[in-house]
């Protein structure tokens, strides 16, 4: 009985933390800035220009990026709590990240990266930072 109890709460916090988190993400988010981090070494781009994107999430599970004018459909889905996936017009993952914030004002998005050398100790990663948009503005 307290097994089952336990289980049921856990489903409820889980399921409704995921519930929230797609209501915080949905709306314009404007690429903020976006950190490389590469076996010790990190680089980080923070300049604007109009290669930035702007990314739409939708309430039905759809994604527009655009930038300079043009557009990219595609669709998100959380697979949990912590982890957000796109995915491209067969159903496929095409990226994976890792939820490290997400609220109503700020976003912030983990992508694992492959090595670029064989062997082992290397770490390299992407985190990608957002801040709510105005859906009004002209890019």
């Amino acid at each position: 009985m307290k097994k089952s109890i336990t289980l049921l709460m856990f489903l409820n916090v889980f399921f409704a933390g995921c519930s929230s988190r797609e209501k915080d993400i949905q709306g314009l988010w404007r690429t903020d800035s976006i950190s490389n981090f590469a076996n010790g070494f990190s680089f980080t781009n923070d300049t604007k220009d109009a290669h930035w994107s702007y990314f739409d999430y939708r309430a039905d599970g759809t994604l527009f990026e655009r930038r300079k004018g043009e557009y990219r459909k595609s669709k998100y889905k959380f697979v949990s709590a912590d982890s957000l996936v796109y995915l491209d017009s067969t159903g496929k993952v095409a990226n994976g990240y890792k939820i490290l914030k997400l609220d109503s004002r700020n976003l912030i998005l983990k992508k694992e990266q492959k090595p670029y050398f064989s062997g082992k100790n290397q770490h390299l990663y992407e985190i990608r930072y957002f801040s709510k948009a105005d859906p009004n503005i002209k890019n």
